[in-house]
């Protein structure tokens, strides 16, 4: 076949795979969210497993402990909620002072005529019943969506956990137990590369979070552990991640505070913090391991983005290590995993 057809044949091919997952978010999502979680976990199964532990022991410590952690993240969030909830009032009366503060700056400054109370009006006058029982039948769906999703998670959790014991086995059996079989060998790379990103991104994810939890106490904004667990829910998103977390506490901070300087001081402080890890820390630590350059990192955060959401975001990174591991691994589509990847220092 001409190498042009054939060419032609894989980029269809590809972007045929990309339409399927868009299609099967539903059964898909879950499914590589409990493998890259269950990647996590790797290094525990094999070491218990050494260590003569039986499987199910592993596997209902694990589940356990997992469940403790979502469980924890639920009570930090509805404590939030509830915070929020009983300090509604404090914190409309100020945002809309500030609102009307920013107002007037920009009328005196620009010579504009906005009023926030008028844009308040256009927007309530916008929300009639029919908008609200719009939104309200979509958040129901979406609720029960993301029920469905998480039952199918911890489904797809629990089982990929019990293979992973027995990989070994069960990959030279698919690869009909050939000695110079190379299944093991590309599972274990992208298990290997899974598993530490996951592991060393949670780490500094955790040393952003708990500094950012440090400096909303050190500066008085509210909901301290709440901005701290979404710096490091946020960061996951590469590029636009810091940005996202950011906003919400200086936001906070802004609108607690009578003077724009403690929230600017404190939004620098956090900047500074989110430049120093993103572009010194995390590099040294990580390596080169990812092998993948900063355009395709951006590409990839648009693509899965538009596939998967906000999950899609979170996955892009892993998912490209994936699909450049995949790509090494047939001559006609190296080309792409070259594309996506970084060339090798002369030495």
């Amino acid at each position: 076949m001409d190498n042009k057809i054939k060419n032609i044949i894989i980029v269809l091919f590809i972007f045929v795979v990309l339409y399927l997952l868009q299609v099967l978010e539903s059964i898909l999502l879950p499914l590589f969210l409990a493998f890259f979680s269950a990647s996590l976990f790797n290094p525990i199964i094999q070491l218990f497993k050494k260590i003569k532990i039986p499987n199910f022991i592993t596997i209902t410590f694990i589940v356990i402990f997992s469940t403790a952690i979502i469980f924890g993240v639920f009570l930090i969030v509805q404590d939030t909620f509830y915070e929020m909830s009983a300090e509604s009032d404090y914190i409309s009366e100020q945002l809309t002072e500030k609102t009307n503060a920013a107002f007037k700056w920009i009328n005196q400054t620009f010579g504009a005529k906005l009023s926030f109370k008028r844009v308040y009006k256009q927007m309530i006058a916008q929300m009639d019943t029919e908008w609200v029982s719009s939104r309200a039948s979509i958040a129901l769906s979406t609720l029960s969506s993301f029920t469905g999703a998480v039952t199918m998670y911890f489904l797809y959790f629990i089982v990929i956990l019990s293979g992973m014991a027995n990989y070994k086995r069960f990959l030279s059996y698919v690869d009909n137990f050939n000695p110079d079989g190379k299944v093991i060998y590309f599972y274990e790379r992208i298990q290997k590369a899974l598993s530490s990103y996951i592991i060393v991104k949670s780490l500094i994810n955790l040393i952003m979070a708990a500094i950012t939890y440090g400096l909303c106490l050190l500066f008085g904004v509210k909901f301290a552990l709440f901005w701290g667990f979404i710096t490091f829910i946020f960061s996951f998103i590469p590029t636009i991640g810091s940005v996202i977390s950011t906003a919400f506490p200086v936001l906070m901070a802004l609108i607690q505070n009578d003077t724009f300087q403690p929230a600017l001081i404190f939004l620098a402080i956090l900047v500074g913090v989110h430049f120093i890890i993103g572009n010194a820390l995390e590099p040294v630590v990580m390596g080169s391991s990812m092998q993948i350059n900063t355009l395709t990192v951006i590409f990839g955060l648009v693509l899965w983005g538009h596939i998967w959401g906000i999950s899609g975001m979170m996955l892009s990174v892993p998912l490209l290590v994936v699909f450049k591991i995949v790509f090494e691994q047939f001559p006609e589509l190296q080309i792409y995993s070259r594309i996506m990847g970084i060339p090798e220092k002369s030495k």
